[in-house]
């Protein structure tokens, strides 16, 4: 047991590697202590939950400690991403239910219980009460206004992109003679223009396909995963 007062004096690095030692979550993703254990890779594994919202209620969560997502690593975020497609997808064939509600606790205000990220893939019905519906709250235009330079400013904008672009598309600017383009060549350029574009339906396919691998990485195969998960 730990006194309070060796809590307060820890450091942060200290602190990180203590709540990872006492992380029950933790214990789960190194296998010392037992889980229906649905889905599992080197980075994260995802668990039944044993107080579930509804039936098949899922925990997705990284193997490695991170306690809210602000910490996790942005490759991390990204596979943790695909994996919850692919359970959601795998709910929706499993457990024939109509939708699933994904849910992020980040902080015990947010109603975070347990110190290690992680998310939560719940199967829903209609009408089930699974998961409490999220309020309709209206506040004045002036607080709504100052909420939203709020967050503008701390994502480090010094401009509103609606206002300039409201304003490129009103204002007009004069253009001289020389500045004009005869209307044939100006067909004939955009002719040109719109025929380097084409692309023939097999050229279209492999972008697809070179698309689709770029935003994997080139590791992560989420129609396998997928198939692995129902089988």
């Amino acid at each position: 047991m730990v006194a309070e007062e060796d809590l307060d004096q820890m450091t942060p690095e200290e602190m990180a590697e203590f709540q990872k030692k006492n992380c029950v979550f933790c214990s789960i993703a190194s296998g010392r202590i037992p889980a229906r254990t649905i889905y599992s890779d080197e980075e994260s594994i995802a668990v039944l939950d044993i107080n579930p919202a509804a039936k098949g209620h899922m925990l997705l969560m990284p193997k490695e400690h991170y306690s809210v997502m602000p910490q996790l690593p942005e490759p991390l975020v990204k596979h943790l991403s695909m994996v919850c497609k692919a359970l959601t997808q795998t709910s929706l064939k499993a457990m024939q239910c109509n939708g699933t509600t994904i849910f992020i606790a980040n902080g015990a205000a947010a109603g975070q219980r347990a110190p290690h990220f992680m998310i939560h893939i719940i199967p829903r019905k209609g009408g089930d009460n699974a998961f409490p519906a999220i309020p309709l709250n209206e506040f004045p235009k002036k607080e709504t206004e100052k909420i939203k330079a709020a967050l503008a400013a701390a994502l480090g904008k010094k401009r509103e992109p609606e206002a300039a672009g409201e304003k490129s598309g009103t204002e007009e600017t004069e253009t001289t003679p020389e500045q004009k383009t005869p209307k044939k060549a100006g067909k004939k350029a955009g002719k040109a223009k719109t025929g380097s574009k084409v692309s023939t339906p097999k050229s279209k396919k492999s972008a697809k396909k070179a698309e689709k691998e770029t935003e994997s990485g080139g590791e992560f195969d989420l129609d396998s995963v997928t198939d692995m998960l129902t089988r």
